[in-house]
C-alpha cells in the first residue's frame, strides 16, 4: 500500500499516524501537489493530497474518507470508541482540529498573495484562535479526549499541534503577530494541550511522523 503525502501536511499525518497505530503495512511517497510533476492528478481528481493506493482496488481520497475506509478495512484496533455517543464526540474533536488546519492553510495561501487581505487573514486568525480554545477546553485534565485511550479525536489534535510547531518554525507565526497581537506560540496559550502534546510526543506514531516543511521549487498558483 502507498500513501501519497506532503512531509508537512497534518491531513496526510493524521492518515499515517492511524496506519501505524493499526500495525498496517505502507510506503510513503512524498509530493508537493503544485509543483508541474506532481502524479496527484492521476489518482484524485480533486488534485488534493493525502491518497492512499491500497495493492487492490482504487485509490482513496480525503483524509476523513480515508480515515474512514481505514476503520473499516482494518478494524482493530479500533481507533473510534463503542459508544456512539463518543463516537460523536470523537468526530467533534476532529472537525474542531481539521477547522483549524483549514485556516492555517488559509493563513498560508494568503501570505503568498502580493496583496493580502487583511479582513480574510483576521478571520482565519479568530478561526485559529477559536478553534484551539475550544479543544484546550475540551480536553481539560483528561489525557485523551475520548474513552481514556487514543484515537480519532488525539490524531486529529496532535496532527495540527505539529501543524504550528512547523508555521513557527518558518516564520508564519511572526506574521500571524503583526495582524494579531493575540495570537503566540500555541504552548503559551493552551496549557491543557501543552501537558497533552508532552505526554504523546514519544509515542511510536507520533514521534516517527512528526511533520517537516518542504521547499518549494515553484510559485504556488
Amino acid at each position: 500500500m502507498i500513501l501519497i503525502s506532503a512531509t508537512p501536511s497534518p491531513f496526510a499525518r493524521k492518515v499515517r499516524i492511524a496506519l501505524i497505530e493499526k500495525g498496517v503495512p505502507f510506503e510513503v511517497r512524498d509530493e508537493i501537489p503544485w509543483h508541474g510533476d506532481t502524479e496527484t492528478p492521476q489518482y484524485n481528481p480533486l488534485e488534493q493530497l493525502p491518497i492512499l493506493i491500497p495493492d487492490e482496488g482504487e485509490p482513496v481520497y480525503e483524509s476523513t474518507y480515508i480515515l474512514d475506509w481505514i476503520e473499516q478495512v482494518y478494524p482493530d484496533p479500533p481507533l473510534l470508541p463503542a459508544d456512539g455517543a463518543r463516537v460523536l464526540e470523537a468526530k467533534r474533536i476532529a472537525v474542531l482540529a481539521e477547522g483549524v488546519m483549514d485556516a492555517i492553510v488559509h493563513l498560508f495561501f494568503e501570505f503568498q498573495r502580493p496583496a493580502p487581505s487583511d479582513p480574510w487573514i483576521a478571520r482565519q486568525l479568530r478561526k485559529l484562535r477559536g478553534g484551539m480554545r475550544e479543544l484546550d477546553r475540551r480536553l481539560g485534565d483528561r489525557r485523551y479526549f475520548v474513552s481514556d485511550q487514543f484515537g480519532l479525536a488525539d490524531l486529529s489534535t496532535i496532527s495540527v499541534l505539529g501543524m504550528q510547531d512547523v508555521a513557527s518554525s518558518n516564520g508564519m507565526v511572526d506574521a500571524w503577530q503583526q495582524k494579531d497581537p493575540l495570537i503566540r506560540p500555541w504552548r503559551e496559550l493552551y496549557p491543557n494541550l501543552k501537558r497533552y502534546e508532552a505526554f504523546l510526543c514519544n509515542r511510536p506514531s507520533v514521534r516517527d511522523t512528526a511533520p517537516i516543511m518542504f521547499q518549494l521549487a515553484e510559485p504556488i498558483v
